[in-house]
């Protein structure tokens, strides 16, 4: 295992990696603040307000859905460093590709550099090269994911929706100009009902491997890419012989989420 969690306290695992290209770029271009996207649980929101504070930006997090009492643990985090915190609708939420209302964010907040959700843009995707040791030992690499950025090999997908995710890194490949430099896939039948669901299977999955390992997780990724992993191997998924390397993104903060 490849334990990305261990990377950085507050920008955990792949999250690093993924935004600190961005973070760069943002400099270049002489920007002082940076705005994204992300739900009330959101690592991504997490780590990009500790990332504004260690590094002097200023952060707005665009929250998916209206506020209703109080803060989220993950959200109070981002708000004690620092990022002002602007809900949404769930109908605009989803308009956050859109050219048009990107335009009106400028109008509202100011100038600032935008970073997709999950950080699922060029910058974020070169910078998770730098996520992988050498892998020449290994014959397959695993990684939970959510937006596709830092799918390696086999993707294990937590959103529900068949063949959603393959689509979406096809389309990242395609709209970056990249190729591919290895086979890929995204098994779509391990998310255990959907993004953020969580079975009393699951948790006594995660419990136990816990115990058995010392190894810690969480139930939105890294529990559910585990059991996913146990699960492959007991139906002889994986070739006699074979050396796979998985990677824990981190993302631990969303432990709290279970209380």
């Amino acid at each position: 295992m490849l334990r990305a969690d261990l990377v950085d306290p507050e920008l955990s695992g792949n999250k690093y990696f993924k935004l600190l290209p961005n973070l760069l770029g943002a400099r270049e271009q002489g920007h002082h603040t940076l705005l994204s996207f992300g739900g009330p649980w959101s690592n991504h929101l997490h780590a990009l307000a500790a990332a504004g504070r260690r590094f002097g930006f200023r952060t707005i997090g665009m929250v998916r859905g209206e506020q209703g009492g109080a803060l989220t643990a993950c959200l109070q985090d981002a708000a004690n460093n620092g990022m002002r915190l602007q809900f949404t609708s769930r109908d605009d939420y989803r308009r956050k590709g859109d050219t048009d209302w990107q335009l009106q964010l400028q109008t509202q907040f100011g100038p600032h550099f935008l970073i997709p959700e999950g950080g699922s843009n060029l910058a974020g995707v070169l910078g998770c090269r730098a996520l992988l040791p050498v892998v020449h030992d290994f014959s397959h690499l695993m990684v939970a994911c959510g937006t596709g950025t830092t799918l390696s090999v086999i993707g294990i997908q937590v959103l529900k929706g068949e063949g959603y995710l393959q689509q979406e890194v096809a389309g990242l490949l395609s709209r970056h100009g990249l190729q591919a430099s290895c086979r890929w896939q995204v098994l779509d039948d391990w998310h255990g009902g959907g993004y953020a669901r969580v079975t009393p299977e699951l948790l006594d999955f995660m419990y136990r491997f816990e115990a058995d390992t010392g190894i810690p997780l969480e139930p939105v990724y890294s529990a559910k890419l585990m059991q996913a992993l146990v699960g492959l191997v007991a139906c002889d998924f994986f070739p006699a012989g074979a050396r796979v390397l998985v990677v824990h993104g981190g993302g631990l903060q969303g432990r709290r989420s279970l209380a």
